[in-house]
C-alpha cells in the first residue's frame, strides 16, 4: 500500500535493465550487487529534484513528486546517471522509466499500479510518459517530447496513449514557480544573511540570464535552456568537485525566473563569497546567487591554497 502523499501529483517508476544477463554470468549475489549500485544513483537522482521515496520491487524504484517538470528532471538525471556506470564484465546496465499524475491533487495506489502497468513498454534508456504527467508539464518541458514517436497501449483493461521524453538536456519554463519543494530556511554565518530567493523578476529589471562557472580550467554555464547544476563528488554530477570535504551530492544551481538560486544539500556545508568579500554559510538552504563570486564545497573559499569554484552572472550574449 502506498503511503499518503498530499500534494504530491506525480509520479515515476523505474526498473534496471541489464541484471539477467548479469546474473547468467556472473550469479544472481553479484547481479544484486551492481543493480543496488545503480539504484543508489537513481535514489540521488530522486533526492535532487524533491521527489519522496515509495516502496519498490527489488530492481525498481517509485518516487512521488509535487510537479511533473520535476519527476521528468529527475528520470532525466536517472538516465544519465546509471549510463555513466563502467561495465559489469562487458554488461551494461540501463533503466527505464515511466511518468504518470494522479487526477486529483494527491496521488492514490492506482495511480502507481497504472504506472508500473505502463513500463514493461519501456525500452532500456527510455522515458515513457502517459497524457496524464503531459498535461501537467510546463510548456518548456512539452517541448523535450519526441512528437513522432508517440503510442498507444492497453494495460489494466484500459487503452493508455503514450508520449517519449528525449533524454538530454531538457528545457523547463520556471514561470510555474521552482521545480523543487524549498528546503528548510538557512543556518548561515552571523556575520552576513543571504538575498532572500525571489518568485519573479521585479518589473522592468533585465533578466540576468547567463551564469558563467569556472573550476580547476573547466567552464560550464547554467541559462534558461540547463536550469539545474549538480556540484559534488560523485562522478555523476555535473561538476565534479575533487576535494575530500565535499559530499558526494553537495550541492546544486537552479535557474528562476531569470535569477540563480545556490542550494545546499551535503554534510559540511557550502560557502559563498560575493565580490564584495562578504562570506555566508549555506547549511541545507539555499540563496539567490550575487553578479560575481566564489563557492567552497565543504570550505571557504577565503582558505589559504584552496581552489574554488568562480562564476559570473549575465545578460545573454
Amino acid at each position: 500500500m502506498m503511503r499518503d502523499a498530499v500534494g504530491e501529483t506525480s509520479v515515476l517508476v523505474a526498473e534496471v535493465t541489464g541484471a539477467a544477463p548479469l546474473a547468467e554470468k556472473l550469479g544472481a549475489a553479484e547481479a544484486a550487487r551492481a543493480v543496488d549500485r545503480a539504484l543508489a544513483r537513481a535514489e540521488r537522482s530522486i533526492q535532487a529534484y524533491a521527489g519522496s521515496l515509495l516502496p519498490a520491487e527489488p530492481g525498481h524504484m517509485i518516487a512521488s513528486f509535487p510537479r511533473s517538470d520535476s519527476a521528468a528532471l529527475a528520470a532525466n538525471d536517472m538516465i544519465k546517471r546509471i549510463s555513466q556506470l563502467p561495465p559489469v564484465s562487458g554488461i551494461n546496465l540501463a533503466v527505464r522509466v515511466v511518468l504518470h499524475a494522479g487526477a486529483g491533487a494527491k496521488l492514490n495506489p492506482a495511480d502507481t499500479d497504472m504506472a508500473l502497468g505502463l513500463l514493461p513498454f519501456a525500452a532500456a534508456g527510455q522515458i515513457l510518459v502517459s497524457n496524464d504527467a503531459v498535461s501537467h508539464f510546463s510548456e518548456g518541458m512539452r517541448a523535450n517530447l519526441n512528437t513522432s514517436a508517440q503510442m498507444s497501449v492497453t494495460t489494466g483493461g484500459l487503452e493508455m496513449p503514450l508520449q517519449e521524453l528525449q533524454p538530454g538536456n531538457l528545457q523547463a519554463l520556471s514561470s510555474l514557480g521552482p521545480l523543487t519543494v524549498p528546503p528548510p530556511q538557512p543556518s548561515i554565518m552571523p556575520s552576513s544573511r543571504p538575498r532572500p530567493v525571489p518568485s519573479a523578476a521585479p518589473e522592468g529589471e533585465v533578466a540576468r540570464t547567463r551564469l558563467l562557472l569556472r573550476y580547476h580550467g573547466a567552464s560550464m554555464l547554467v541559462s534558461e535552456h540547463k536550469p539545474v547544476l549538480l556540484a559534488g563528488r560523485e562522478e555523476a554530477n555535473d561538476l565534479v568537485v575533487t576535494d575530500r570535504r565535499a559530499s558526494r551530492q553537495h550541492a546544486r544551481i537552479e535557474w528562476r525566473h531569470g535569477h540563480f538560486v545556490l542550494i545546499d544539500s551535503s554534510t559540511n556545508g557550502t560557502y559563498l563569497v560575493d565580490e564584495h568579500g562578504v562570506e555566508v554559510l549555506l547549511k541545507r538552504g539555499e540563496c539567490e546567487l550575487p553578479p560575481h563570486g566564489r563557492i567552497g564545497f565543504g570550505y571557504s573559499p577565503l582558505e589559504a591554497g584552496c581552489e574554488p569554484m568562480v562564476f559570473d552572472i549575465g545578460e545573454r550574449q
